[in-house]
């Protein structure tokens, strides 16, 4: 018995002349396409920096809102103690008396400093805190204010305490 093998031949399709590459217009309209690509990519960059600026000045704004009223407020109270976190000053009246006692502190649960009376009211100076820190330094209050977005600011605030009389 003679087997006969059966050889398997594979042809390749050769190209014929209706398969062609991109034409032209082909190319120029994904090129159009990349062109505007890479020119959205640059705006959305400038816009970025753009909003980042005015992200920045409106932080300095609302800090130094903070520092002139801060002061203002101050000017009638007098220096009771501090902490790192929180510091107090008592409102008197005419005669020496305490009227209310007044607190700086950052919102425990929140981002947020706070203005506090021990009547229960609290009024937000700043938004999207992440820490503060008051020190005192001879006549001088320090605050050190650190945001959510890593922007820090520092300043000195001049402070009255109360005169002891001596007996």
């Amino acid at each position: 018995m003679v087997v006969k093998r059966k050889w398997i031949f594979f042809q390749l399709k050769s190209p014929t002349l209706n398969e062609q590459g991109f034409t032209l217009l082909e190319s120029i309209v994904s090129l159009y396409v990349l062109v505007i690509c890479v020119s959205l990519i640059g705006f959305t960059a400038s816009q970025y920096q753009s909003i980042r600026k005015q992200t920045f000045l409106d932080r300095q704004l609302e800090w130094h809102l903070f520092l002139n009223q801060f002061e203002y407020e101050i000017k009638e109270l007098v220096f009771k103690d501090i902490t790192a976190s929180k510091v107090r000053f008592e409102e008197q009246d005419a005669a020496g008396r305490v009227r209310r006692l007044i607190v700086y502190q950052k919102d425990l649960n929140k981002t947020t400093l706070i203005k506090t009376t021990e009547s229960g009211g609290y009024q937000p100076l700043l938004m999207k805190v992440s820490r503060v820190t008051f020190t005192k330094n001879g006549d001088f209050l320090v605050i050190q204010v650190s945001f959510l977005n890593k922007e820090s600011y520092k300043a000195q605030v001049k402070i009255t305490e109360q005169i002891k009389e001596l007996k």
